[in-house]
């Protein structure tokens, strides 16, 4: 079973390493523990043999893995003698060239509105925090009713429209949330 990661508390050693045919594999090294590539925990042993040379073993097999170059977060690695390029993004850098690159209509389905009119109380988040399913986003008092506001993907709060005190009307844009596409 793999290792899940909630991406607010594990983003510093989540990375998204994309090579130059396009496919993105989603890496997730825990401190102390198996890597987890693409949702599954693979059991590779990495030993490093020297400087930029490295050996790792995974299904019975032993593979020697050498980085070529890296400049900024492109990197060329040479594993059993076969040249990949790849793109090595931290989950900050892919969420924001997401942003820059995003289509508005794939924002839209991810935007929490008020499903009632009603008063802001709480706000649990800033522009730019990550966010999971589930999670808190605001507090909307209704009829003396306080409701939780909570994310329906992972992702960014992109915007938020409103404020602490202010009223709503019912479908009012509140939060904007841009998507990880994981």
């Amino acid at each position: 079973m793999g290792t899940s990661y909630i991406y607010k508390r594990d983003a510093s050693r989540l990375f998204i390493a994309v090579r130059d045919n396009g496919k993105r594999f989603k890496l997730y090294i825990p401190k102390d523990s198996k890597p987890v590539i693409d949702g599954r925990e693979m059991d590779i042993d990495f030993v490093e043999q020297e400087d930029f040379h490295y050996t790792f073993d995974w299904n019975g097999k032993r593979f020697h893995c050498e980085l070529v170059s890296r400049d900024q977060n492109k990197a060329v690695v040479k594993v059993n003698g076969v040249e990949y390029k790849y793109s090595i993004e931290s989950i900050f850098s892919y969420i924001r060239r997401g942003m820059i690159n995003s289509d508005t209509s794939k924002i839209d389905e991810n935007n929490i509105i008020a499903p009632m009119p009603g008063k802001i109380v709480d706000i649990f988040l800033s522009e730019g925090d990550l966010v999971n399913v589930g999670e808190p986003i605001l507090v909307l008092e209704a009829m003396k009713m306080q409701n939780e506001i909570t994310a329906n993907c992972n992702g960014v709060v992109r915007k938020i429209k409103v404020q602490q005190g202010q009223s709503v009307m019912k479908d009012e844009l509140l939060v904007e949330i841009q998507s990880i596409d994981m």
